[in-house]
């Protein structure tokens, strides 16, 4: 994948956010940024997976997602429980997973009209 590429998935999934999380999750800041559940360094095949992103500021992704991991594990299996399921699994599932990106263009582009209208092309 191109890193063009990879930089148009991430403002699809940003935009994704803005509809459905609308704001950080933790505190309600309307400034946030993607925050990976599962690290996409570790877990590749979900780089992309919108269950694996929330929206979390900067001051709650880098201060508290990232300094107290086990509280935000807890936090997030607590209030996604089913969300929390599917990555458990996911992430021990062997293979690569989807990596094309037109098939993961597609699929958060069918997500984003789930919940409102698509203003990045």
């Amino acid at each position: 994948m191109t890193k063009s590429e990879r930089k148009e998935l991430n403002a699809l999934l940003h935009e994704l956010l803005r509809l459905r999380d609308k704001s950080c999750l933790r505190c309600g800041n309307p400034e946030f940024q993607l925050s990976h559940v599962k690290p996409k360094g570790k877990y590749r095949k979900l780089e992309f997976d919108s269950k694996n992103i929330l929206a979390l500021c900067f001051s709650c992704h880098l201060g508290w997602w990232h300094k107290d991991v086990t509280e935000a594990g807890e936090w997030f299996e607590e209030k996604y429980p089913e969300r929390y399921k599917y990555l458990l699994l996911r992430s021990q599932a062997s293979g690569q997973g989807t990596r094309n990106y037109k098939l993961l263009k597609v699929f958060i582009s069918e997500e984003i009209k789930k919940y409102g209208t698509i203003t990045h092309k």
